[in-house]
């Protein structure tokens, strides 16, 4: 009987649902959600499920060393309360890999990296005027400020004073090519690395005739490495401290680091002339934080940061008012020569390719 009343009444609840609105109405949105679920794409309900909120992190790149910037990264979050990510990877690497992607959007500041480089990619910056600008050394921004000097890095020789004296120490570029050498010359491949690039670049241009290349000095300089290009730039430095090799072409502040920590290492600057890098640093064009990247350029352009590089890691600044580290010549002593005067960097490919082609046949010959 009970069961039988159950029953009755249930019918009658179901009968008063059916007459109202809202029961229909409430039908009708879950069949139409369920249509929806059924006509989506597996991965598309889980992206719907899954999708995380964007970061607004600010996204630096920088080929620097991560001992510059971790430090200088931690300051800036503490003293702005701007959250950075970073990544650590090499200049050209990430530069092509922007190139070629429809959407370009990898990072808001490319932090470091000669402007050489950065001037064959300038339609991926933005320009920016800091306001350091008037306190910058001029001649190191891009002239509409694409990009803007960071700190300046010369090219010089290192030497093993065990090995060589001051006396002995080439004091040229033709000096290095000298076949005295072969065998005793650190040198890194010029595909890795930028500095190695442009000392090739320089040799190649080393009383050059005509409108072609002195590839005689490159055939020079391979006799004298002897069958020994090195993978890693601190692999010259490293080896001539250690004594593995009795002179390098390295990038100063590599050298001075040595010095400073009591190696058996000497510094030349070349009389033909001093190479000199300019790291840099761009907004992209595509940033979506830009006004934290602007803020961070300005800190890494401040007199405190700037200070900072050169007390802590013997980098020269690209500031007027902030000395150069203790033991290197002053920048109006230099014999500069600015490295945008090569046009390797436009013809980079088939310059690798032509030295590529030196070794393997000097391997082939069992040189």
């Amino acid at each position: 009987m009970n069961q039988i009343n159950e029953t009755v009444n249930t019918k009658i609840e179901w009968k008063r649902h059916l007459k109202n609105p809202r029961y229909w109405i409430l039908l009708l949105i879950v069949i139409i959600l369920a249509l929806i679920l059924i006509k989506l794409p597996d991965e598309g309900v889980l992206s719907l499920m899954q999708k995380e909120p964007e970061s607004h992190n600010l996204k630096i790149h920088s080929p620097l060393n991560e001992r510059i910037i971790i430090p200088i990264v931690k300051e800036f979050q503490e003293t702005t309360g701007i959250q950075v990510e970073y990544l650590s990877a090499g200049t050209m690497d990430l530069l092509e890999s922007l190139d070629h992607k429809e959407d370009k959007y990898l990072m808001d500041v490319m932090w470091g990296g000669s402007k050489e480089y950065l001037n064959i990619y300038k339609d991926l910056f933005e320009p920016y005027t800091s306001i350091y600008d008037h306190e910058i050394h001029q001649g190191y921004n891009d002239k509409e400020n694409f990009f803007l000097g960071y700190n300046i890095l010369p090219i010089v020789l290192i030497y093993n004073t065990k090995l060589v004296s001051p006396e002995e120490a080439p004091k040229s570029w033709e000096d290095i090519l000298d076949p005295k050498w072969k065998g005793k010359v650190a040198f890194v491949d010029p595909s890795t690395s930028g500095s190695a690039f442009i000392a090739l670049s320089f040799i190649l241009n080393l009383n050059q005739t005509g409108s072609g290349y002195n590839w005689n000095n490159a055939e020079k300089l391979l006799n004298n490495l002897n069958g020994k290009i090195l993978a890693k730039s601190s692999e010259v430095y490293e080896g001539v401290a250690n004594g593995d090799f009795a002179i390098g072409i390295t990038m100063e502040e590599a050298a001075i680091s040595y010095l400073h920590r009591g190696e058996d290492v000497g510094i030349v600057y070349f009389e033909e002339g001093t190479p000199v890098i300019t790291d840099s640093i761009a907004l992209m064009k595509d940033a979506k934080n830009k006004k934290e990247a602007k803020a961070f350029i300005d800190f890494v352009l401040s007199k405190k940061v700037q200070t900072y590089m050169v007390d802590q890691f013997y980098l020269r600044s690209i500031r007027e008012d902030v000395e150069v580290p203790l033991g290197l010549m002053p920048m109006d002593e230099l014999n500069i020569f600015d490295a945008g005067n090569l046009d390797t960097y436009e013809r980079k490919s088939s310059v690798l390719r032509s030295w590529r082609d030196m070794v393997v046949m000097r391997v082939q010959d069992g040189e």
